[in-house]
């Protein structure tokens, strides 16, 4: 055994083992941050609080470039997200109300039959819950073939056109108030 094993294998025998006593609460965040919306949701987040600071403190461009440049991440960030949240929780809805193991629970058009007819119910829960994943992301992926070129770019034109513009209104307003401000001198 060599020092790598025996560090891993002391390290985590030094570790506290407790049990979960709300398990439930754990579940939820679980399943929260697995499904694609929430995780779409949880990867626009992130990107906004980095990537306009990146784009806004770049210094290889003058002041107002970064500014528009940071601005204009803002905008697509805010509309890719929630676009993105929107299709994404939508066909994982679709997936969920239309992909059932058995008739009982709800419709079964979007199951195959190789789930339906799985005999033992473990093995069945896993293949449904694999194709579920899988289907719901090959939904959003194809609508989102539509949504990027139809709602995406306009729209991130459209708030990006609309935050660069105000950002010129206060640019423009601040100037005229230094160059009357020197005049009064």
């Amino acid at each position: 055994m060599g020092f790598r094993a025996s560090f891993y294998n002391n390290f985590f025998k030094k570790l506290p083992n407790k049990d979960v006593k709300n398990s439930s609460a754990y579940n939820k965040l679980g399943h929260a941050l697995a499904s694609p919306h929430w995780n779409r949701l949880a990867i626009g987040v992130a990107a906004m609080s980095t990537q306009p600071a990146i784009d806004y403190f770049n210094p290889r461009v003058d002041r107002d470039t970064a500014t528009a440049a940071a601005l204009r991440t803002i905008a697509k960030i805010c509309v890719c997200t929630t676009v993105g949240f929107a299709v994404r929780g939508s066909a994982y809805k679709i997936v969920e109300k239309y992909a059932h193991a058995s008739a009982k629970q709800g419709s079964t058009i979007l199951t195959p039959k190789a789930i339906l007819n799985e005999v033992n119910s473990i093995k069945r829960n896993n293949m449904l819950k694999i194709h579920k994943n899988a289907l719901s992301t090959v939904i959003a992926l194809c609508v989102m073939l539509f949504t990027n070129v139809f709602l995406d770019a306009p729209l991130t034109t459209m708030a990006a056109n609309k935050l660069i513009s105000k950002y010129q209104a206060g640019k423009n307003d601040e100037d005229q108030r230094r160059a009357y401000g020197s005049k009064l001198a």
